[in-house]
């Protein structure tokens, strides 16, 4: 007998996964952020989380594939699109959202 293994329809993968964790990390090295974080959706998709703040910590942002469209797409703290497309992109967008907001200039 064979096992049949559903994966959820909003994966995210391993490489891009590591792509990801190391975009957190880089993002926690320069203080826009204070903490990284997988988690799923209602849907059973993978949402890669940043969160900023000490004590009183919120979610600044959320990221999960799009498999249908084919993109990535990121997600504000009140669920608005902030950015999709692929992920590269999107973490270049996520990466000039949070420096500005950090209050960092434009390079």
């Amino acid at each position: 007998m064979r096992k049949v293994i559903t994966l959820p329809e909003n994966f995210i993968g391993k490489e891009d996964r590591e792509k990801l964790e190391s975009f957190g990390g880089h993002t926690i090295a320069h203080g826009r952020a204070t903490r990284w974080h997988w988690t799923s959706n209602e849907r059973g998709g993978d949402v890669f989380e940043i969160h900023r703040g000490g004590a009183d910590e919120v979610l600044a942002y959320s990221l999960i594939r799009d498999r249908a469209h084919d993109v990535f797409r990121v997600y504000d703290s009140r669920s608005h699109e902030a950015a999709s497309g692929d992920l590269e992109h999107v973490m270049a967008e996520l990466d000039r959202l949070l420096a500005t907001e950090h209050g960092e200039s434009p390079a």
